[in-house]
């Protein structure tokens, strides 16, 4: 085919597979759904990995898609030829219909004919065995291949660690594969002949995995076992497909990158030849932009993570260029306009994105030179950066480890990497504690009698006590028949009523006995939902004992379950009061929901202002007020969002989903539990708001009781406060205005000069103001910046005062700055009347040994004018 686009690629692509029987399918969030194994989606097929293992039934058998992927393993090779840390994945998929004869016959057809590639230029790659995994070489792909039309010696057999893919994750599907490499040349090195090595990064550059065949489930033993059934999945990296269609150098030359690469450039004002600093910049802030448009903050661990050291990066090598307030805003405007068009998201979180990276390098830059100050010190001193040394710049200065690396090899030396991972292990053992027990964690892997049985039935929207039968327990993380008194267990019952942690609400806690036997007794004190569908309950056993198998009755903490609840619900009214009151940009961004309080992060550029908090205060306590009932609806997700039900970004609802609503304000997705009537919440205090990230708030706030105990506290302490005042509390604010006021007057006396000889004259036509003066050094800079500037005259300034050494301060006017400079003449000072001192153009003051008379000053102004202007 012709040169062509992106946007093309992208319709050729799920075009040729649409006609061939498959269904096009929306691309998901980079934030995995329900999948702990992973920080981001790294690969198209690993939003779908439930399909492969048969966990859940696909809309079609036959699928394609663009997913946009995030892969961090790379990231040191980015500005390379064809490394990107944000790339579109296209893809195909068949689950459980055909497999490897079909897949082939269809990557040769869309590369040879829809994309109209040279076959002569062409080569596959297929796996070829390995006895650790005792699988044997996939002579079967092979085979198909030739039948398809490549010649033999354009077969390569590969290690495993080169075609066998997987899984997305720790655990998981996976299998052989086939890649398909393109020739770009001899004068990117020697071709391949068959036995020899095939050059897989410079000559030969893949374009397509064109089929990798899930045969396996991976689990987190490391066992390899059959899957059910068998599938293809097949990726090709968009940005890498455009370059080989278009005989391109680089990635960075494709229509995707090179107008990011262009505004970086203007943006430094640089332009010409594209550096690699040039290509980082541009990735690393397109891989930003995508990841937090899917609601992602940077922060120091997790997946805020990855967007803090990306921005890190590009400000570290702005400021290496001089630019140390780089301007994001035209390339994050570049990459919308690029990515927009395909992922609309883009352009609806453009100014929120663009104002969390503003402040991410905001708050960067500020520190970051004295760390580069510090790294220069360290490097002076010991000639290497020490482990401790980079672990020191990365907790005081927020240098991560990688750039400080950089940094260190520009300057011919090299950091201790592996002394560095010890001091930050250390600092997280010492930060998290060190646990002493062994829960069952919720994405362990279960025995396999375990993971086959149904999911724990939720009762607990209707009701708060139930009887169950226990399935399962687990004691130190493995299956027990029995728990006696005393011990710790994670207990899996068919039926409950304790809600599971999730939505950002805890676990319920109460009791657990066993039916007919009073004496078996246990206490929950948290419940969650294991990935399996199981709920554990985190049982202490008081008396008697638990066995697999009995009938218990499950009994729900009903005040700790109420507060929880109505705590629930006020983050749902919180939610709709900030985007009535901010603006519909608002999003959640995390919660926390318990007894005693609630914890809501939001997206929102700035503080908001204490009257706009004010206002969101009072709006929830009018909905309160209004004693809303609860209303729920069962539906499914697509019908609950077009209802203008709000979703938190990236959750997996399911097939069918709880909406919940409040009068005509508060309308969201959600499976948490809630009051009755808005009036069980009685009241809402905000009790705190504050900054977790950039672009990200949270607000702490209480109900119920915890809002009455917060408001008379808040009383109490009033009341304290006017007593001390010894005004009343209506008045204390005008009070403490005025004690503030009395508390200022010292400091604003301290700021001001007395004048007394002034002289005005004109020397070597510079004019000059001369005077003895009163005050301290700050009234005495305050005065000779002032007289300077509305005079226009040279002003020096000196004490009377029978001191030691007596004070000098010289100012000198803009429109002066070509005749003298003010840490000049006070240079000339000290040489003349002894003492020290210093400042700048501008300002300058000293500390003289001999008192100054307006003689002396007068020459060593003439001095200083003769110095400027034989120079």
């Amino acid at each position: 085919m012709p040169a062509t686009d992106g946007d093309t690629i992208r319709e050729t692509f799920l075009r040729f597979f649409e006609r061939n029987g498959h269904r096009r399918i929306e691309g998901a969030s980079l934030v995995p759904v329900g999948d702990p194994t992973l920080l981001f989606v790294n690969a198209g097929m690993a939003p779908l990995k439930k399909y492969f293992s048969g966990e859940k039934v696909p809309p079609a058998p036959d699928l394609c898609d663009v997913q946009g992927c995030v892969r961090t393993k790379d990231i040191d090779d980015v500005g390379d030829r064809h490394h990107i840390t944000y790339f579109e994945m296209l893809g195909s998929w068949s689950i459980g219909h055909y497999f490897k004869e079909r897949a082939v016959e269809l990557a040769y057809a869309l590369v040879t004919g829809d994309f109209g590639l040279d076959p002569r230029r062409l080569y596959v790659s297929v796996f070829g065995g390995d006895e650790t995994l005792g699988l044997p070489a996939d002579e079967e792909s092979a085979r198909a291949w030739e039948r398809a039309g490549v010649p033999r010696d354009h077969i390569v057999a590969l290690p495993a660690e080169d075609n066998f893919w997987g899984p997305a994750g720790q655990s998981g599907p996976c299998g052989p594969c086939t890649e398909v490499f393109l020739d770009t040349g001899e004068e990117f090195g020697p071709a391949y002949v068959p036995g020899g090595e095939f050059d897989t990064s410079r000559r030969y550059i893949e374009i397509w995995n064109a089929g990798v065949f899930m045969q396996f489930d991976k689990g987190l033993d490391g066992v390899l076992r059959p899957l059910p059934f068998t599938s293809v999945d097949t990726g090709s990296g968009l940005e890498r497909l455009e370059l080989a269609l278009n005989g391109l150098d680089s990635v960075y030359d494709t229509s995707l990158f090179a107008p990011l690469v262009r505004t970086v450039q203007d943006v430094l004002g640089e332009s010409g030849e594209v550096l690699h600093h040039h290509r980082v910049i541009a990735d690393h802030l397109r891989a930003a932009v995508a990841i937090m448009s899917d609601g992602v903050r940077p922060g120091n661990e997790g997946r805020g993570y990855i967007p803090r050291r990306l921005i890190r990066k590009c400000v570290t090598l702005a400021m290496g260029r001089d630019r140390e307030r780089f301007d994001v805003a035209p390339v994050v405007d570049a990459v919308v306009r690029s990515l927009g068009p395909v992922y609309p998201h883009l352009v609806a979180e453009q100014a929120a994105v663009t104002a969390a990276i503003i402040g991410e390098r905001d708050e960067f830059g500020d520190t970051v030179r004295r760390g580069l100050d510090r790294l220069d010190r360290v490097v002076a001193r010991h000639g290497r950066v020490s482990g401790a040394d980079a672990f020191h710049l990365f907790a005081t200065y927020g240098l991560p480890v990688e750039i400080t690396r950089d940094l260190a090899a520009a300057r011919g030396v090299s950091l201790d990497r592996e002394e560095f991972d010890d001091a930050l292990r250390r600092h997280r053992e010492l930060s998290r504690g060190t646990r002493t027990d062994r829960r069952l964690r919720v994405d362990d892997v279960l025995p396999a009698a375990v993971a086959s049985r149904p999911a724990t039935e939720f009762l607990g929207h209707d009701t708060l006590s139930a009887e169950g039968t226990i399935l399962t327990l687990f004691s130190g993380g493995t299956t027990v028949d029995a728990v006696a008194a005393g011990s710790d267990a994670d207990l899996i019952v068919d039926r409950t009523p304790f809600y599971g942690e999730g939505g950002g609400q805890i676990g319920d806690r109460g009791t657990v006995r066993a039916v007919g036997r009073d004496e078996a007794l246990g206490e929950i004190s948290d419940t969650v939902v294991h990935a399996g569908g199981g709920y554990l309950h985190r049982v202490s056993v008081r008396t008697g004992v638990l066995r697999v198998g009995d009938t218990v009755s499950l009994t729900v903490d009903p005040c700790s379950r109420a507060d929880t609840a109505a705590n629930h619900t006020a983050t749902h009214l919180l939610n709709a009061a900030l985007r009535a009151v901010l603006g519909p940009h608002v999003r959640q961004a995390g919660s926390l929901v318990e007894p005693r309080r609630l914890r809501f992060d939001f997206t929102h550029p700035g503080p908001p202002a204490r009257e706009e908090l004010a206002a969101v205060e009072r709006l929830v306590n009018d909905w309160i007020l209004t004693d809303a009932p609860r209303r729920v609806e069962v539906m499914a997700p697509e019908e609950a969002k077009a209802s203008g039900a709000v979703s938190l970004e990236g959750e997996d609802y399911g097939r069918a989903v709880r909406v919940l609503s409040f009068g005509d304000f508060s309308r969201e997705l959600c499976g948490g539990t809630h009051v009755e009537h808005t009036s069980q919440l009685g009241s809402f205090r905000i009790v705190s708001e504050q900054s977790v990230a950039s672009g990200v708030r949270r607000i702490v706030a209480v109900t119920r009781r915890c809002a009455v105990d917060h408001s008379l506290a808040q009383a109490a302490a009033l009341s304290e406060v006017a007593g001390a005042l010894r005004t009343s509390p209506k008045d204390v604010v005008p009070a403490v205005r005025r004690l503030v006021e009395t508390a200022r007057t010292p400091k604003a006396a301290r700021d001001t000069a007395t004048l007394a000889n002034t002289v005005e004259t004109v020397v070597n036509d510079v004019p000059v103001m001369l005077a003895q003066a009163d005050g301290a050094v700050g009234g005495l800079r305050k005065e000779a910046r002032r007289a300077a500037g509305e005079r226009g005259r040279v002003v020096l300034l000196w004490t009377a005062a029978e001191e030691e050494k007596k004070t000098l301060v010289v100012g000198v006017p803009e429109s002066l700055g070509d005749r003298l400079r003010a840490d000049a003449l006070v240079e000339g000072a000290i040489r003349r009347l002894g003492g020290g001192g210093g400042g700048n153009a501008r300002i300058a003051q000293g500390g003289l040994t001999t008192a100054p008379t307006t003689d002396a000053l007068i020459e060593i102004i003439a001095e200083a004018v003769a110095e400027r202007s034989a120079g």
